[in-house]
């Protein structure tokens, strides 16, 4: 609680480990942030990182669009492959993402100053080669703050929404600069595209996806991949760990990416049976 007020409130507390946003939780006052330190801390106990001590990192909270950048670093430059817009409010208190749309609309001024804040977050961390994964907000008074910043690729399946050159992989891209191969001035695809990490909407078991056929059948659709099999487990965040699959659209433009993304996503009918309590023992009776 002292170190929420300290930070500025509201507050995001997240783990020092874990990914895909799990365990991030907004707080809007002092007892919430200490009620959502326990949580992340039991979901740390639960993945494993239960370590004595373990820190979590408290955050301000920043309002604005949220947005995702993809570059590779060469020599310490800096050369931006996508920035991705992600239309969905990010607001909390759980932070699921659901859609990457690039090319970014926001204005010009603003993808730029997304770039220069991202490269320079990149040199304060002495990072000078290899592939860059961040995430910003830009305000509304146009202030660009980092979130995050990891010297690796997209996670998850969303770099499939990415092409270059005729038709080359961001893996592909990232493995030839890294053996020293010549990238040929590879830069992506004209066409505006996207991706929907699939939500799950709540926790129990994954009983069937249907809709898919017609959620192939939308315009723009480019690819549908499930990522939980019917039968295991889910869970929603910010205790879940992953997302139920993947979108992938394309598009002359963003609008039409965005809009193919999500007529798919409502064609789909996600079932997820109740989660089976597990029987009690039998109550002793006394002799």
């Amino acid at each position: 609680g002292g170190l929420a007020r300290e930070v500025g409130l509201p507050c995001v507390v997240k783990p020092l480990s874990l990914s895909a946003s799990q365990g991030v939780i907004r707080a809007d006052d002092p007892a919430a942030a200490a009620r959502a330190a326990e949580r992340v801390r039991s979901i740390l106990g639960e993945a494993g990182h239960d370590a004595p001590g373990e820190r979590l990192l408290v955050e301000r909270y920043v309002p604005g669009a949220e947005v995702a950048v993809e570059a590779l670093l060469s020599g310490g430059e800096l050369e931006i492959l996508a920035v991705f817009d992600k239309p969905d409010p990010l607001e909390g208190p759980y932070f699921e993402e659901t859609l990457l749309v690039t090319p970014s609309r926001l204005p010009a001024p603003s993808v730029r100053a997304v770039e220069r804040v991202t490269s320079a977050a990149a040199a304060t961390l002495g990072l000078r080669e290899g592939p860059i994964h961040a995430e910003l907000r830009v305000t509304d008074g146009g202030e660009v703050v980092v979130l995050e910043l990891a010297a690796r690729t997209v996670g998850g399946l969303c770099a499939r929404a990415l092409r270059f050159g005729l038709g080359v992989s961001l893996e592909e891209l990232v493995l030839r600069q890294a053996l020293g191969l010549p990238l040929g001035g590879l830069r992506r695809e004209i066409a505006a595209a996207g991706v929907m990490m699939l939500p799950i909407p709540r926790a129990g078991v994954l009983e069937e996806v249907t809709g898919r056929e017609q959620a192939f059948a939308v315009p723009g659709i480019a690819g549908l991949e499930l990522s939980i099999r019917p039968g295991r487990p889910v869970r929603p965040l910010p205790e879940g760990d992953r997302y139920l699959g993947f979108l992938f659209a394309r598009a002359e433009a963003p609008e039409g990416v965005e809009r193919a993304l999500r007529e798919a996503h409502a064609e789909l009918e996600i079932r997820v049976a109740a989660p089976v309590e597990a029987p009690q023992p039998p109550a002793a009776v006394p002799a």
